[in-house]
């Protein structure tokens, strides 16, 4: 806050609690805010998310009444199954779609908490309004909790109060009240991931605020720590990933050859073979007819490459559980800061336990076909029946708590550094 006029005015308005001195500090840097054209943009792109969420809690609502037009449209995207009997699947797409929701709007609160807390703390230290602000009857805590409230604000209205109304409108259109019951959990869900979304991002960034005089270098340190460290933790969870499957495709791939040589007219270039004969190349894809005029010397070649393709897909298959094995246990996603806000959302939406419902329901046709198909010229999905492979796939598995001591760790050192940087009005010089 930069000072204009050092000449004293008596106050003539409404005297407050002390446990309210906070909110002239927060009151007044939401005004400041709001004054931002980009801010308010950006607030306005922040509801498009709660839309779609409407839109998707209406569809399914309508679902549940049975509109055929709605039937017909959501019978080629959902199994015969859940089109049938909406209503208990309720919880878990509702989970889903709030999960999304959430993932979107965390992403537009980054960018929100970059435009408006780099000057929150920078600004007063560079006009020196520190001896202004304590010199009132107003502690360090009271400022600090002034300043975190308008990031508060602004994650509120961007994460809590637009679900909030999304859940409104969807339980309106369902017409059913029932889905209170089923779903309320979701709100008060969605209000805690908002709080540790506030205080997480809310602390950090003024931390940073606070040790710098200049704005523009707090932006950098923050898009520096959110976004890099997001690439480096993708980067570190990519290299694994891909370095482990090759490995096991290759030991797979190669104890397969050396148990099944390739016939003559084929041969090994590292995993994969290379066939002299155009019409062999032909039928390697399973589900392609055979042609008809293959000699004999060509219908083995061509009987080789299938099973080689189903040994690919096997070793595909085993990487592929061996991965989802080590996310349990795998550190490297917590190098994330948005990771972590990610997993905590996860766990407080129980989004681990709706995927897991909807991956049973979508494992089941593999569970009846997977059997009969064995064996026969049938394409079948490759692996065995995993009621967990889509929660394994859309959710983070490593345990929440790490998240939770990671953010936790990340809030004290932002307070010791701002207790450090905003000293008390006897230590200012």
């Amino acid at each position: 806050m930069p000072i204009f006029d050092q000449g004293y005015q008596h106050w003539q308005g409404q005297l407050s609690g002390h446990r309210w001195r906070w909110l002239a500090v927060a009151r007044h840097g939401v005004r400041a805010q709001l004054q931002n054209r980009f801010v308010r943009l950006l607030l306005f792109v922040a509801w498009m998310p709660a839309l779609a969420l409407v839109a998707t809690l209406t569809l399914w609502g309508l679902l549940e009444q049975q509109a055929e037009s709605v039937i017909s449209f959501l019978q080629r995207l959902l199994p015969p199954e859940m089109v049938a009997r909406p209503r208990d699947f309720r919880g878990a797409m509702w989970t889903v779609a709030y999960s999304y929701f959430f993932k979107a709007e965390l992403l537009c609160s980054l960018f929100l908490v970059l435009i408006v807390g780099p000057n929150l703390v920078s600004r007063d230290l560079r006009f020196n309004a520190l001896p202004l602000y304590l010199s009132r009857p107003l502690r360090r805590v009271d400022y600090f909790l002034g300043k975190l409230g308008v990031i508060g604000f602004f994650l509120a209205m961007t994460v809590v109060i637009p679900a909030i109304g999304a859940y409104l409108m969807g339980v309106a259109f369902s017409l059913d009240l029932g889905v209170v019951r089923d779903t309320h959990r979701l709100l008060w869900a969605g209000a805690l991931y908002g709080l540790v979304i506030t205080v997480a991002s809310g602390t950090l960034m003024l931390a940073l605020s606070s040790l710098s005089r200049r704005s523009i270098y707090v932006g950098i340190a923050w898009a520096g720590i959110i976004f890099l460290s997001h690439m480096l933790s993708s980067a570190l969870v990519g290299i694994r990933n891909d370095t482990e499957r090759r490995e096991i495709v290759r030991e797979d791939v190669e104890a397969w050859v050396k148990a099944h040589p390739p016939p003559p007219g084929i041969e090994m270039r590292g995993m994969y073979p290379i066939s002299r004969s155009t019409t062999t190349r032909r039928v390697v894809a399973p589900d392609m007819p055979k042609l008809p005029d293959l000699s004999p010397e060509e219908r083995a070649q061509e009987q080789w490459m299938r099973d080689w393709s189903g040994a690919m897909s096997e070793a595909g298959s085993r990487a592929e559980s061996a991965r989802a094995a080590r996310s349990y246990t795998d550190w490297r996603p917590t190098l994330s800061f948005a990771n972590n806000l990610d997993r905590m959302g996860d766990w407080l939406l129980d989004t681990d336990g709706a995927w897991e419902l909807l991956g049973r329901t979508l494992e089941r046709p593999r569970q009846m076909v997977g059997p009969l198909a064995k064996g026969r010229n049938v394409p079948i999905p490759s692996g065995p029946p995993n009621d967990r492979r889509l929660a394994e796939r859309m959710v983070w598995q490593f345990p929440w708590y790490w998240s939770a001591g990671t953010l936790t760790g990340l809030c004290l050192v932002s307070a010791f550094v701002m207790s450090r940087r905003v000293k008390s009005l006897d230590r200012l010089k």
